[in-house]
């Protein structure tokens, strides 16, 4: 899967004159999404796209990225980044970073990357560790960052981001197969001022007529984006985001219905890459936000 580059803009180059600037305010979707997953927001709360419009509209087929199974190397650095996570152990986590880790958005290298610091130092940079612009950490606002790091560690679907190399990055992605359908679907469904949180799902999925109902499905769908309604349990303004552990989904026939949040993971998500170096030893090296 590839990410296409963003476009700079005037505000962005001012904002970032500031040292407390926070580049992840307002941009890390992840965290509410993946499930257990991936919360990745990464994150993270999912917002209720309610005005979007009940009506039936064509299918919209996905193509989703081979799936990268772990070796037993890639495992047990997955392990040691959770761990390291879950007891917010800054010394384990740091020793995690590659050397040649780089902050990118949609495929291209952030302006907040400072490319006159150290890998660290923009890892600590790009999750709240440390202040833009300077040399010692704390001073973040919200920061540091762990439940995106949290979201990133619990999911477990990944890719590899090359044809060559080995560059692996999660979560799984997927690319639209026919943008024009996609394009006629939006405009029936979206409002001028309410886009709708799109899903794809992962295989065949069976949608239930309520969250975690066992009768029989209402439907059921292959590889395939939805929009998403709501969720259970739902976001609430002023509290810390819990990972959804269903979807509300709007169908191709315009009716609703409700699918697990594992199976499924958003259209457009933030992503963390690792790669194994010369020393053969799996590091992260990427962190790609999306514009």
């Amino acid at each position: 899967m590839k990410f296409t580059a963003r476009s700079e803009s005037d505000e962005t180059e001012r904002a970032v004159e500031s040292q407390n600037f926070n580049p992840r305010s307002g941009l890390v979707h992840f965290v509410a999404i993946i499930l257990s997953l991936v919360t990745v927001a990464f994150g993270f709360g999912l917002q209720a796209s309610a005005a979007v419009k009940k009506v039936p509209y064509p299918e919209v087929k996905v193509e989703i990225a081979e799936i990268y199974k772990p070796d037993a190397a890639f495992e047990a650095m997955l392990k040691s980044f959770a761990g390291a996570v879950a007891k917010k152990d800054t010394q384990a986590l740091f020793a995690l970073v590659g050397p040649t880790f780089v902050w990118t958005v949609e495929g291209a290298l952030t302006d907040w990357l400072d490319l006159g610091r150290n890998a660290l130092h923009n890892f600590k940079v790009a999750f709240g560790f440390r202040a833009l612009g300077v040399d010692v950490d704390g001073a973040v606002e919200n920061g540091p960052f762990w439940d995106a790091l949290a979201a990133f560690a619990q999911d477990n679907t990944y890719y590899k981001a090359t044809d060559s190399g080995n560059r692996i990055c999660g979560p799984i992605g997927a690319i639209i197969a026919d943008e024009d359908v996609f394009e006629r679907v939006r405009n029936k469904i979206e409002t001028a001022n309410d886009q709708a949180d799109w899903y794809f799902t992962l295989g065949d999925t069976s949608v239930a007529k309520a969250p975690g109902d066992r009768g029989a499905p209402v439907a059921k769908v292959g590889k395939v984006a939805l929009p998403v309604l709501s969720t259970v349990p739902a976001a609430q303004e002023g509290k810390p985001a819990s990972p959804p552990m269903f979807l509300e989904v709007l169908l191709p026939s315009g009716k609703t219905g409700w699918i697990p949040a594992s199976a499924a993971r958003p259209l457009v998500a933030e992503r963390l890459c690792y790669a194994n170096t010369a020393a053969g030893e799996w590091k992260i090296v990427a962190y790609d936000q999306y514009e």
